[in-house]
């Protein structure tokens, strides 16, 4: 009788695990039905903090197909491409459950051109060539002069002291003041000018204070603007500008 009543204990056991096996596997199952459903079809793409990249640009660097699965996206391969490009100077991607995929950059930003011996090249503060280009069809940045660069590439580094001077002064600008210069001429490593969009030239003077310098320069072209002021030029040499009026 005892031997009966374990035979009957060790078969519920057995069925007890072959159910509980079942329903695992059909657990399985239906989660790789639902993962591989058109649910986690990437439906949305977002490209945040880019300003120079467009999201085209973005998108094709990054390799992001049209329609995949979110589950076998690999988000470090994405960030990978998207490093390889020497615009980008961060990168974080994020999958937003359950079909939105999240692309967050940082990019190097451009701070000036410069003529090299095939053209132009588009420079950033620490003085990477970004992009190369034959003509200046537009022009975003401040085109530097007085200075001719050989023959650079891209991803290249530019050492010139004098160019080193002027990055550090346009750095140093803040962006509403950055955008209202189209041009810094090197006259001599002591001699800095800009010139504004508004043809006032600045007379920057040479590598001393540079970030200060800068401040000033943004305090003083928002001055003007504000008060309508139609100025010749200004003069950073000495701890008190000078503001020159134009005659009317």
């Amino acid at each position: 009788m005892q031997t009966a009543e374990r035979l009957k204990a060790a078969r519920r056991r057995r069925n007890s695990t072959f159910a509980a096996l079942l329903a695992a596997l059909a657990s399985l199952i239906a989660f790789f039905l639902f993962v591989n459903s058109p649910y986690f079809t990437v439906g949305t793409v977002l490209v945040e903090g880019n300003k120079y990249i467009t999201v085209e640009d973005v998108l094709r660097v990054a390799g992001v197909p049209e329609q995949v699965n979110i589950f076998r996206l690999k988000t470090a391969d994405i960030k990978d491409r998207l490093m390889s490009d020497l615009r980008v100077a961060e990168v974080r991607v994020e999958r937003s459950f359950p079909a939105t995929i999240s692309i967050h950059i940082k990019e190097r930003q451009p701070l000036a051109f410069v003529a090299s011996q095939y053209g132009f090249v588009e420079i950033d503060r620490q003085g990477m060539v970004l992009a190369a280009l034959k003509n200046l069809k537009e022009v975003k940045v401040p085109v530097i002069t007085g200075v001719r660069l050989g023959n650079v590439y891209v991803g290249d580094q530019v050492n010139n002291p004098g160019l080193s001077s002027v990055l550090t002064y346009l750095a140093a600008l803040d962006e509403t003041a950055l955008n209202q210069l189209s041009e810094v001429n090197i006259k001599s490593p002591d001699e800095l000018v800009a010139y504004t969009i508004h043809s006032v030239h600045i007379r920057v003077g040479d590598s001393q204070r540079l970030p200060e310098k800068a401040k000033l320069t943004g305090e003083i072209l928002q001055e003007i603007e504000v008060k309508k002021m139609v100025v010749q030029y200004i003069d950073l040499n000495y701890k008190s500008p000078i503001i020159k009026i134009r005659d009317r």
